[in-house]
């Protein structure tokens, strides 16, 4: 008998939908089955990903003809394609489809989904559970909800009927190839979308197949382990199984896990043992060995590093790039920003969804990650994380981390730091805690540390590069810093983020200059000190003028004034 599973996505959902493939995969029985992708719109990086994992990619038509179907969503075509799963996906006998935002805890979940499939025809799961909060009234409206899909789909009849029945989840179900179910949901959802088109209208199609004809007896119904839905209640979780079970005994392992509604990262669930933990209810993919955490005597003039790289000697090196599957090596002329040094050769790494935004360089993040490895244990701040590079190697040192940008009110962005941070500390057996927290600063900043009574003994600020932004920021963290505390700067390439570095010197704060592709820069008082830096000896560094007297990291002497040559700095590229 031969089986595909089959999911979809766009370039948003790329990292959940990772984590569905890598859970099939990454089990035995998964490794060989065939698995097939709808392209949604994902990037040309996340295809190439996509290509080693999986055996066929599809693009979606929409293959129904209704009322504004020209202005559709593009993600409508994963839903509407379901039923055609037999055209684009020929000469397989079940057809298993997963959710992009669900993912296989316990195969033993798909063997039940393919084995209802082969006996009945379809194999289902209902959003019905003494585990969910619908069955103790916490979710009134729900049934409100389905009532008016229902009403808006197929009339006010059909809406009577079938409304108190218990939805059909269309996420996850397997259906045989002979099947008499997959043309009468395609007339149904034909009929509906003429009416009404949202999020659910293949599920009411679905719903309607099988409780309003004859085919419930051709419907195999399974429990709610084989498809959990979050939404509606969260599981629980066996410290000793390692493993996410139903919330009432006896307990079984829920099979596929899916986060219908709030695509959730980290929540606290109860356990088994009555206690509570704080967890991600993504998938984690596996990882047979721990991060290693190397010591440059290990590295000799760092031959094991990619080509491009350079980390100063004398500092330890952490390599996260696997918990970053979308960052390459960028193109330094695709960037618009005047003070990009792009005469310096070091890697310059980008997220290739965002390929005009730069990450820290390689010394640059072991500098940071250096730095971080003092304070082990202690808080830190960093302003601006973008995408979760430089916050996960603060993480990785062991800091209790909080991070403010503006940018983790995005479910994506915030979504894929989470998925990178915590990838990366499971796999290095590092404990600490993150705190992602959307705003701006300095104001965001001021509002968390008054609302929790917060200091931080190392600060990290990389948030907004221009005006009067560094400074404030430099103002409020002056104020919010412990006693013994180093504040970092990153991108003193740009005039306007030395003025905060020059507010702390003022202020008497020791400082330092780190000769890096985008110059970094550290302020320290009390009983610290900044890491010792040796700059890439191969390069013949130059500081611009706004940096000159200050002390370089690795030089005897202060700088005396060197034009700055190599960029014209009032042209923006």
């Amino acid at each position: 008998m031969q089986i595909i599973i089959i999911t979809a996505a766009d370039a948003n959902y790329f990292e959940l939908v990772r984590g569905t493939i890598l859970s099939v995969r990454e089990k035995p029985e998964g490794e060989n089955v065939a698995i097939g992708f709808f392209d949604l719109g994902c990037t040309p990086e996340q295809l190439q990903w996509l290509e080693t994992q999986v055996n066929i990619i599809k693009k979606p038509d929409l293959d129904f003809d209704f009322p504004g179907k020209n202005e559709a969503p593009h993600y409508l075509k994963g839903l509407l394609a379901r039923p055609f799963l037999r055209s684009y996906f020929p000469d397989f006998d079940i057809y298993l489809w997963i959710d992009a935002d669900a993912w296989v805890q316990d195969w033993q979940a798909v063997e039940l989904l393919v084995k209802g499939a082969a006996k009945r025809g379809l194999a289902v799961v209902p959003e019905l559970d003494r585990g969910y909060y619908l069955a103790y009234g916490k979710l009134s409206w729900y049934w409100e909800f389905v009532y008016r899909d229902y009403q808006a789909a197929f009339g006010e009849e059909v809406a009577q009927k079938l409304h108190s029945y218990p939805t059909i989840n269309a996420g996850v179900f397997a259906l045989h190839k002979n099947a008499p179910h997959w043309e009468l949901w395609a007339e149904y959802l034909a009929q509906g979308l003429q009416q009404h088109v949202s999020l659910m209208s293949d599920q009411i199609a679905l719903n309607r197949l099988v409780y309003g004809t004859a085919l419930f007896d051709k419907t195999e119904i399974l429990p709610a382990w084989c498809n959990w839905s979050c939404n509606f209640g969260l599981p629980v979780w066996d410290k000793q199984r390692g493993c996410f079970v139903e919330p009432y005994l006896p307990q079984e392992a829920i099979g596929i896990l899916h986060m219908t509604g709030h695509k959730h990262d980290l929540v606290k669930l109860a356990t088994t043992d009555g206690d509570t933990i704080e967890i991600s209810l993504r998938y984690q993919p596996i990882q047979p060995k721990k991060m290693r955490v190397q010591a440059q005597s290990e590295t000799a003039n760092n031959t094991l590093l990619p080509a491009g790289d350079y980390i100063s000697p004398g500092l330890k090196i952490i390599l996260p790039d696997a918990y970053f599957p979308n960052m390459i090596v960028g193109d330094t002329q695709t960037c618009p920003w005047p003070y990009l040094r792009r005469e310096i050769p070091h890697n310059w790494y980008v997220d290739g969804r965002a390929s005009s935004v730069g990450f820290l360089s390689r010394d640059e993040a072991h500098i940071l990650y250096n730095t971080a490895l003092q304070f082990s244990g202690k808080t830190a701040l960093e302003i601006g994380c973008w995408l979760g590079w430089s916050a996960c190697h603060l993480a990785l040192a062991g800091v209790a981390l909080d991070v403010v940008d503006p940018l983790l009110e995005r479910e994506d962005i915030r979504q894929s730091v989470i998925d990178s941070i915590q990838g990366a500390l499971n796999a290095s057996g590092v404990q600490t805690t993150v705190e992602l927290i959307p705003g701006y600063s300095p104001q965001r900043v001021e509002e968390f540390a008054n609302q929790f009574n917060r200091k931080w003994s190392l600060i990290f600020i990389d948030g907004e590069h221009g005006g009067d932004g560094p400074l404030n920021d430099a103002i409020v963290c002056e104020k919010l810093a412990e006693k013994d505390a180093i504040i970092l700067f990153h991108h003193l390439a740009a005039p306007d983020v030395a003025k905060g570095l020059n507010y702390l010197k003022e202020k008497g704060w020791h400082t330092v200059i780190y000769q890096t592709m985008q110059i970094m820069g550290a302020a320290w008082r009390g009983n610290v000190e900044p890491v010792a830096h040796q700059p890439d000896p191969n390069i013949a560094w130059e500081l611009p003028a706004h940096l000159q007297g200050y002390d370089v990291s690795g030089n005897s002497q202060k700088t005396s004034e060197i034009s700055y040559k190599k960029m014209n700095i009032n042209t923006p590229i």
